[in-house]
């Protein structure tokens, strides 16, 4: 009887969805500690990736173009998942500056919001910040033009965004090009299979 039990348990679980666009990593990746700030002058640190899921995108408010489209088509991925989900269940949207030097808290609260009232800018230390894209394989450095030295330069940066699941690991990378739609379905697919399995 006791076999039979376990080999019921093991039945009832089920296989990992197969996503559209996002890659899983199986088994998800633990991820060190570090101390950011956020853009209402708070630390954000692991704790606060715990108990929910977080999208993160890694830029700058500088940025001419990938960031703000990247940021427009977060906000249109989390109003799909705003019709489909209670507010308890909606992922946290993370824009995660990688330019420091001009991106200080207060220039996040006046530049994210403007994509969509719940996303929440950060930023931090530039040894920090490194502490946290490095583990992530997010690249990123200033552009070596005749700018680079004055306060009007580039930032090239990864564009990929990393999805992290309510243990606070990094779960699922998305890939560039990105599609809401199709974003939105994969979450939905995950979150689906981690209510079932949990």
């Amino acid at each position: 009887m006791l076999l039979t039990g376990v080999l019921l348990s093991a039945c009832s679980r089920t296989d990992p969805p197969q996503l559209q666009q996002g890659t899983l990593l199986l088994p998800a990746k633990e991820i060190a500690e570090f101390r950011l700030t956020d853009q209402n002058g708070e630390s954000f640190t692991l704790d606060k990736l715990k108990g929910n899921w977080s999208f993160a995108f890694f830029g700058y408010t500088h940025c001419p173009d990938v960031c703000p489209n990247s940021l427009a088509m977060l906000a249109k991925m989390l109003r799909n998942l705003e019709k489909q989900l209670d507010p308890g269940q909606l992922p946290q949207v993370l824009f995660v500056s990688v330019d420091p030097q001009r991106d200080t808290p207060q220039v996040l609260s006046e530049f994210v919001p403007y994509f969509h009232p719940e996303f929440l800018g950060i930023t931090g230390e530039e040894s920090e910040l490194l502490m946290l894209t490095r583990q992530l394989g997010i690249l990123y450095g200033k552009a070596d033009t005749e700018e680079a030295t004055t306060n009007n330069y580039l930032v090239d940066h990864s564009a990929a965004i990393i999805l992290f699941d309510p243990e606070a690991r990094y779960h699922v990378l998305f890939n560039v090009p990105h599609d809401p739609d199709l974003m939105s379905a994969d979450f939905l697919a995950l979150h689906r299979y981690y209510e079932t399995n949990r």
